[in-house]
């Protein structure tokens, strides 16, 4: 599915890449004191004229162009871990989401998460849900933001069995949970549309929820998210809840 248009928006991508100079790329920043790159900006630009050249009829909602937030729309963000990509760290991640409709059940939508440093790709078109594990490692796998870390989720009191590890882009760890590379996602801060529009329909298409989160009808989304299989959830949401209260 669009996979014509993908491989099309990573040729571009990676001509952009290689046109960059990282001494000289332009960065600004917003009113929100988040900042912006000319890759975020070409990123936008161009998987909007890739989808208008192809005779898509979406509406399209972008972190660098708000256009309009009405279904069928492209929901984007450029590079989800811009802080991190301006860095030249590999953690971060082209998030895109088509979505027919706010209803997360709905299989006409479709999400697409890529990795150009990496190269990391997945994408929802491949339903399978991750079939139940009945035996476990000593620790449970937990990934969070390295922002969130660095602001202090390293002094929480985490129950020995919980192994935590900080990652730049929420849509990045969503998509290396949905492929099976840790057993839980959590954030404790609010999220635009953008950020997990495409992690939360991929994480879907394999089978993957999160209890907070109940439709894709809201530009924000408040926090805290907990993504997690299914077998883990009454024990993670119990190490969450302890966390709160000590």
């Amino acid at each position: 599915m669009y996979r014509n248009e993908l491989d099309k928006i990573k040729e571009g991508i990676h001509n952009k890449l290689e046109s960059l100079s990282w001494g000289d790329m332009s960065i600004e920043r917003k009113a929100d004191k988040s900042i912006v790159t000319e890759f975020d900006i070409f990123v936008s630009d161009y998987i909007k004229k890739v989808f208008e050249e192809s005779g898509h009829n979406y509406n399209f909602f972008s972190e660098e162009d708000q256009e309009r937030f009405e279904f069928p729309v492209i929901v984007l963000d450029p590079i989800d871990g811009t802080r991190e990509f301006a860095k030249g760290y590999g953690e971060c991640a082209v998030s895109m989401a088509i979505l027919y409709s706010a209803d997360i059940k709905d299989e006409r939508n479709f999400g697409w998460i890529y990795n150009p440093f990496t190269g990391f790709e997945i994408t929802s078109d491949v339903k399978f849900p991750l079939g139940s594990r009945h035996a476990h490692a000593d620790a449970i796998n937990i990934m969070i933001s390295r922002s969130e870390w660095e602001k202090g989720a390293y002094k929480k009191d985490f129950s020995k069995n919980f192994r935590i590890a900080p990652l730049g882009s929420i849509a990045f760890k969503l998509g290396l949970l949905a492929a099976g590379a840790c057993e839980c996602v959590i954030s404790f801060r609010d999220k635009n549309i953008w950020d997990i529009a495409a992690g939360v329909v991929i994480c879907h298409s394999r089978g993957i929820y999160s209890d907070e989160i109940i439709d894709l009808a809201d530009k924000k989304l408040n926090g805290p998210f907990i993504f997690c299989r299914d077998e883990l959830k009454d024990i993670v949401h119990e190490e969450i809840e302890r966390l709160k209260s000590s």
